[in-house]
């Protein structure tokens, strides 16, 4: 059997570890945004967040016919094409969602290796 353990939340969404139980280490992230669920691998969030970056930074090509940041952020899994809203708010927070998730599960790496937890 398998539980979440939540890992970091704000007001865009929530994050949690996917685990069989308490004592294992997870490998898998549950991204919840509104009512979408993503599972994702760490190397699959850290991903994800340069494509958060990039779409602060926006379009300025010559095909695109605004400037600023984009209005929807795409995210392509193995089952489903995901697009995410983008306000400037959205972005904000969704980076900082997965920036607190790559830090939670670094320092819980950094206390378990050295078996302070």
């Amino acid at each position: 059997m398998h539980f979440l353990e939540p890992i970091y939340q704000n007001n865009t969404g929530a994050a949690y570890a996917l685990k069989s139980s308490i004592d294992d280490p997870f490998s898998k992230i549950q991204l919840q945004l509104g009512d979408i669920a993503i599972l994702m691998d760490m190397c699959e969030v850290e991903s994800f967040l340069t494509v958060v970056k990039s779409a602060q930074k926006g379009c300025n090509c010559a095909n695109c016919e605004q400037e600023g940041a984009y209005k929807i952020i795409k995210c392509d899994t193995a089952y489903a094409e995901v697009k995410f809203k983008a306000t400037p708010r959205v972005i904000e927070d969704l980076e900082d969602l997965v920036n607190g998730i790559i830090f939670e599960v670094q320092v819980n790496r950094l206390l378990g290796d050295n078996n302070i937890m």
